[in-house]
Formats: C-alpha cells, structure tokens, sequence
C-alpha cells in the first residue's frame, strides 16, 4: 500500500511541476524557449536569442551574442568583398575559411618598388604612359610626368621676295613644330617683309610667308585650330638700316603666342 501510494505521490508532483510551467518568454530551463519552433535560450528566467557567441556563428562566424542577448555582427569583420562596401575583406591567406577584417584596400599591402596598390592589387606605379598624360609644360619619363625645359620657337628666314621656306630654315621649322605641339597653346605666325617694294605688296608677301609656315607646321603635325595668320608687312622692321644685312634680318615669319 506504502509503496503505491509512493508513486501515486511521485507521479502527482510531476503533473504538477509540468502543469506549473512558466509562459513565454519566462523559463526555468531551455527547452521552455524551444518551444513552438523556436529556438532561444533561457538566460535570467527569460528566452533570448543567444547566451554565447556558439548560439549566433554556425552560420556565419562574425555574428556574435551581445550584451542584449541577440547576434548581432561583429564592426569590420567579413568572410567576403561583397561584406565591405568600398573597402576590401583582408584574410589570412594561410587560414582562408576564418574570418577577416574590412579595410582600405591598400590598408595591408606593401607593394614593391616601382608599384602601387590599386584595388587590393600592386600594379606599376605609373603616372602617364605618353607626353598626353601629363599638364603642360611636362612630358612623361620613365612613367612620371616632369617638368620639361621651356621650348623656345625661333624666327623663319626667307630670300628676297621669296615665301618658300628655305633649306637651312628647315630644321628651324621642325624645331618649332615640336615646341609647338609641346605647348598646345594658340599662336599667330606673322609675316615680315624689308622696306623695298610699296606697302601693299609687302602686306600680300609677308601674308603668303605666313601661310607658308602654317602649312609646314601642319605637316609637322601641329593642331591646326592653334594657328592663325597675320601679315605685318614692312611696318615692324627689327632693323631701320638700308644694308643686306638688315633687309635679311626684316624678311622674316614670327610665331608668337596669341593674347
């Protein structure tokens, strides 16, 4: 009789403690919170989300439990690129599966001499490939733009009462092609002529010199829109005496840079 009365008695006090079970979200043990489908855990007498960081990185290892008992992700730490908006996931390339850490892309790199970071990769550091790359008055050496010497742009020469260019103006000409082509700026060629003739045809020889040096200089490769044309005639002498030598240093074609 004893003894039924025993289990009667065990029986009773677990109907009992089973009927006594806290209401959601209060616990006494975790399987109080893993009821319904979910899948918590009892922490303090209440179902939370995690009551470690094992609770939130099965999935993904940079979730951790915080202080408010739900997963949260860990600030800066990544398994992938597409995890760091405009930086890149730096890895342990020897331990690729654990977690990295979001940073600039050149955050971590030491590229050799001669290289930059780009995008997470070394790649030639190189500021221009040709003379185009670089500003004004550069050209480019050894993929670096440096200051280049100021070209200078000579005087053409011509016989009397001639407009084509002369054989030793030749080199003066593509002299001044490249200096022009290195400035890329407007220039006016102008057209001289010496005092002897009347006005009006000076103006139409120094005119015909003119064009006959912008032509040259297109030749040579010069922008065309950079040029324009202007005849002075015999009115801007470099020299007032009436010998050769100062009618040869008044026959001449001046490419100055426009206003």
């Amino acid at each position: 009789m004893s003894r039924i009365l025993s289990i009667l008695i065990f029986a009773f006090g677990i109907f009992a403690i089973a009927g006594c079970s806290p209401s959601y979200p209060k616990c006494h043990t975790d399987q109080h919170c893993q009821t319904d489908g979910r899948n918590e855990w009892c922490v303090g007498g209440m179902c939370k989300m995690c009551r470690d960081d094992s609770h939130c990185s099965k999935t993904n290892p940079c979730m951790e439990c915080g202080t408010d008992r739900t997963c949260s992700k860990k600030a800066k730490c990544c398994m992938s690129d597409a995890e760091c908006p405009g930086e890149k996931c730096w890895k342990n390339e020897s331990s690729p599966a654990l977690p990295g850490e979001c940073g600039d892309v050149c955050l971590r790199v030491t590229c050799p001499e001669g290289q930059k970071c780009v995008g997470g990769s070394c790649v030639p550091n190189q500021e221009c490939l040709d003379d185009a790359g670089c500003p004004q008055g550069h050209k480019c050496v050894n993929g670096s733009c440096v200051k280049s010497e100021q070209c200078v742009i000579q005087t053409i020469y011509f016989d009397f009462n001639e407009s084509a260019i002369r054989l030793d103006q030749e080199a003066t000409i593509k002299a001044n092609a490249a200096c022009l082509k290195q400035l890329g700026t407007a220039h006016t060629v102008v057209g001289h002529c010496d005092e002897r003739g009347d006005s009006e045809y000076n103006l139409a020889l120094g005119q015909r010199r003119a064009n006959s040096v912008i032509r040259q200089y297109k030749t040579l490769g010069v922008d065309g829109s950079n040029l324009s044309g202007l005849s002075k005639g015999e009115e801007d002498p470099v020299c007032a005496e009436h010998t050769q030598t100062c009618y040869q240093q008044n026959r001449r074609v001046q490419t100055l840079p426009r206003p």
